[in-house]
């Protein structure tokens, strides 16, 4: 028996309402304070009249490392390559891996994607997108006039033709002194073609609900995104009308607090919603749910796709529920935590760091401020208040007597301050991963490196192993979303498409493919800086130069070298090498040079030749005197057979002579 309806919806909101990221806990509550550390909200403990500067570390951390990581999982051609299973896959594999960085970079904004997901995690401690197939109908109008019978029924048959207007008319003929009518017809189609694509959505930190007991999408018992949705938009996505016309309008939900944190930088005054004078347009809360639970009864839960409409645990409606293979989700995290779904964010390192120095800052400015604009002490009576409080160069202050305005004495702790603020920037250095020296800011290194190429390199390479881990932390979640994508795009391409791949049109077929390659994820890690990478393989290439001019040596051949002058200018910006050399692999084969013969071999060829055109031409004799012996021994049998046949038939007349006299004789006697 399958689980009830009532049953399901009770499990759903059971989930929703204790999953991770659920309106109003912890996780929430540390996002929001990420958000208003990033963008350098006030602290809230603001006193009037004082310094309410505010640092923004997180910030200045998170956009340094951006550079670095976008540099390595964008430089090269790919980002991801799939290994084939075995030598039959060897060209499938790089069939897939052209054609699914294709998608990625050019059916979808994979720059974008990337650069999103990634300051999502350093920011909010997780980065998440989705990718799903999506189906889109590409619609044009054509007209059509003076069709036969035949190409109007041919236009019918065509299923992706709507008829939306249609004219007959009979015309009048005359073909040879012959007249008939013929009618025609004048058609207006509307042809609707419809295409699908994979698709790769950034999916907002505040808006992914997941299982308090998840470590990993792997062992994701439960994961949901919540959205926001007209009731026409679902409508139109082919959802039940009466079921959506029953959601409740989504009113206090609308807004969370990470999502006012996040929109107040550039709006400080959020909309409130309203009551749509069409209830179509009034907006409803929709959560798109991935679960496990044993519909069907037989003991083992199965991952199903369920979409829930309306808020609150009595007021879900199911929209949709149906089984599927994958969590059509992929994560990323700087700094992943044992056993937790959840990493950390650059704010969870340096977040009390951040605090410490804005307050630093305020408290140094505070007092320079009381240098240039110091207290003083008047008496009470001697003095005109007015001008001791108009500050302005030159000014004069009205008193009685002398020493009625002293100066109040105020300790000078600015030098303190500063260096109380570079031992915070240190503590920060050494939290993070990210020194000034990666920011470009440490002046004392930008000296010596004008002096001493090691200094340069130390710029270059200092302090990056903590960058070139997280680098490697993120590249697992991008090897799960492309993997995401070849299943996709082998479970619903049906059609061969053709795309640009290094200025060629490349036919792709993905049924021919399987789902289940291993994808390695392209990233320049450990590798040194981009100047390194490029000396390295200029002293490659100047060895392989030796190694071909002493015949190879059977290690380098034309296709070794050109890879390795593809390298050199994927390294240093250029990622088509088709421009400037031919892939030996894509050449046809160069004839071989023919080598001048030896005299004495050449000699020797021509007598064996000469003998075997002798013993030649002595086969063909004797077989033509075989042939001829047969000849006359055949004419000679059939003489000799039609001698014999002639005196049997002499034979045979002498007897049948010999019978008709017998014969005649017996005749005579009988008469007698």
């Amino acid at each position: 028996m399958k689980l009830t309806k009532e049953r399901l919806k009770a499990l759903i909101s059971q989930e929703i309402t204790n999953s991770l990221g659920y309106y109003g806990g912890e996780l929430s509550s540390q996002r929001k304070n990420a958000l208003k550390f990033y963008l350098g909200e006030p602290l809230g403990n603001e006193v009037e009249g004082q310094s309410q500067v505010r640092s923004q570390d997180v910030l200045e951390v998170v956009e340094s490392i951006l550079p670095s990581m976008m540099r390595i999982f964008t430089q090269g051609e790919s980002i991801v390559r799939f290994e084939a299973n075995g030598p039959e896959d060897v060209q499938y594999a790089e069939q897939a891996s052209d054609y699914i960085n294709h998608i990625f970079n050019k059916d979808n904004n994979g720059y974008q994607i990337l650069h999103t997901m990634f300051k999502d995690a350093l920011i909010s401690k997780n980065g998440f997108v989705k990718y799903y197939w999506k189906t889109d109908k590409e619609q044009k109008q054509e007209s059509y006039e003076n069709l036969t019978g035949a190409e109007y029924q041919a236009l019918l048959a065509d299923t992706e033709v709507e008829v939306v207007e249609v004219e007959e008319g009979d015309i009048d003929l005359d073909i040879n002194n012959v007249d008939f009518s013929e009618t025609k017809y004048n058609v207006t189609v509307q042809r609707v073609k419809e295409y699908g694509r994979v698709c790769v959505d950034n999916v907002a930190p505040e808006s992914v609900l997941v299982s308090k007991t998840a470590t990993s999408l792997e062992d994701c018992n439960f994961i949901g995104q919540r959205v926001f949705k007209t009731r026409s938009e679902l409508i139109s996505m082919g959802f039940d009308k009466k079921i959506v016309k029953e959601l409740p309008v989504a009113d206090e939900e609308i807004y969370n607090t990470e999502a006012v944190t996040r929109r107040s930088y550039d709006d400080e005054t959020m909309p409130q919603e309203y009551q749509n004078i069409d209830p179509l347009l009034t907006r409803v809360s929709v959560i798109d749910c991935y679960m496990k639970c044993d519909f069907d009864n037989d003991g083992i839960a199965e991952l199903r796709h369920i979409v829930v409409g309306g808020s609150g645990p009595n007021a879900y409606h199911i929209l949709e529920n149906e089984p599927i293979e994958q969590i059509p989700f992929a994560m990323v995290t700087a700094i992943p935590m044992p056993h937790r779904f959840y990493g950390l964010s650059i704010y969870d390192l340096i977040g009390d760091v951040q605090e410490i120095k804005t307050t630093l800052l305020r408290q140094t400015l505070n007092n320079a401020y009381l240098q240039n604009n110091a207290r003083t002490v008047v008496v009470d009576g001697q003095v005109n208040i007015d001008d001791l409080l108009t500050s302005r160069a030159g000014g004069i202050v009205r008193a009685k007597s002398a020493g009625a305005v002293t100066p109040l004495a105020s300790p000078n702790f600015m030098q303190e301050g500063l260096a109380m603020i570079d031992k915070v920037d240190g503590i920060r250095e050494s939290r993070s991963g990210v020194s000034k020296v990666q920011m470009g800011l440490d002046s004392d290194v930008i000296n010596k490196s004008h002096t001493t190429a090691t200094s340069a390199n130390v710029m270059m390479n200092a302090s990056t192993q903590r960058i070139e881990l997280y680098a490697r932390n993120f590249s697992e979640g991008v090897k799960r979303m492309f993997q995401g994508i070849l299943q996709l795009t082998c479970k619903y391409q049906d059609q061969e498409r053709i795309i640009k791949l290094r200025n060629k049109f490349v036919p792709m077929n993905p049924r021919d493919w399987h789902d289940k390659y291993n994808a390695t994820v392209q990233v320049g890690l450990g590798t040194g800086s981009q100047d390194q990478r490029l000396e390295v393989l200029g002293r490659v290439l100047a060895v392989q130069e030796k190694l071909i001019a002493s015949g190879g040596m059977g290690i380098v051949d034309p296709q070794k070298i050109y890879n390795t002058l593809e390298k050199y200018l994927e390294n240093a910006g250029y990622k088509d090498a088709s421009q400037f050399f031919n892939n030996p692999q894509s050449m046809p084969p160069r004839p071989q040079r023919q080598k001048r013969p030896d005299p004495t071999l050449a000699l020797a060829q021509q007598e064996l030749q000469m003998k075997q055109a002798k013993d030649k031409a002595e086969l063909q004799l004797k077989a033509r005197k075989q042939e001829t012996d047969a000849v006359v021994a055949r004419e000679k049998l059939n003489l000799d057979q039609q001698k014999l046949a002639t005196q049997i038939l002499k034979q045979d007349e002498g007897n049948q002579i010999q019978k008709e006299k017998l014969a005649s004789q017996i005749l005579k006697e009988g008469i007698n």
